[in-house]
């Protein structure tokens, strides 16, 4: 897949029924006040959406419905992240990239003539074998049938408290070397002269050196976005959102 310049990546919206950035943001790109060729969502968009958990499906459903529609016009690429994934049932013009296809790889054509890589994940890949466990576990389709009738057996409890959790936790924390941590999964990555952009990690950190490396910040509280832009080297412009903040 091609990497179009004035692409828009953003990541961890987190969106819930007390957090509504994500929404306004489609909205605007549905009004013309954003516009962009190419929108990529970096995993994380909702505090919960699971193909198999009926409970995470009501809230969702008017972004999905907006998400085709702006497909219409622009290409969007989803890449799952660990808070919202086997998404596949709920879209058609949306290409989703499940965990087990990520990192992708795009191509950037730029008008010098060159070719530059990208190579794109949520984050919550090259992790230690335990919570790679954990995280493949969890999203294994009979494991969740079970659990989504447990949820519903009980007044869906396990969403609420999911959800619960989810809207006490502090997404704007930093993560002492976080330096140190790059440096360590650029290695898992493999020798490449790609740019790596990951979310998960919510840092809004850049290494333009010899290892190229960018984390997105999270959007969900101060509605950051970016932008690709490619003039006489790769900028990711950071952008925020219109309106209060959440």
């Amino acid at each position: 897949m091609n990497l179009k310049e004035g692409a828009i990546l953003i990541a961890d919206a987190h969106e819930n029924e007390l957090r509504g950035g994500f929404w306004d943001f489609l909205q605007a790109l549905k009004n013309g006040e954003i516009s962009t060729p190419q929108l990529i969502l970096m995993g994380d968009i909702f505090d919960l959406l699971v193909g198999e958990v009926k409970a995470s499906h009501k809230f969702a459903k008017p972004y999905i419905n907006l998400l085709e529609e702006l497909a219409l016009n622009m290409e969007i690429i989803y890449l799952e992240g660990n808070h919202d994934f086997n998404l596949s049932c709920f879209f058609n013009r949306v290409k989703i990239i499940p965990i087990d296809r990520q990192p992708i790889k795009l191509i950037l054509h730029t008008s010098k003539g060159e070719n530059i890589d990208f190579l794109l994940a949520h984050g919550d890949i090259f992790l230690n074998p335990f919570l790679q466990f954990l995280l493949k576990s969890i999203r294994n389709h009979y494991l969740l049938c079970f659990l989504n009738f447990l949820n519903e057996i009980s007044s869906h409890f396990i969403s609420k408290q999911i959800l619960k959790k989810q809207n006490k936790k502090n997404l704007s924390y930093k993560i002492e070397n976080f330096l140190n941590l790059v440096m360590k999964r650029c290695k898992k990555y493999g020798k490449t002269k790609a740019w790596i952009c990951e979310g998960h990690y919510h840092q809004n950190f850049t290494i333009d050196d010899e290892i190229k490396y960018f984390n997105l910040a999270h959007f969900a509280y101060k509605r950051s976005f970016f932008v690709v832009e490619c003039k006489n080297e790769i900028k990711f412009k950071e952008l925020k959102l219109r309106g209060r903040n959440v």
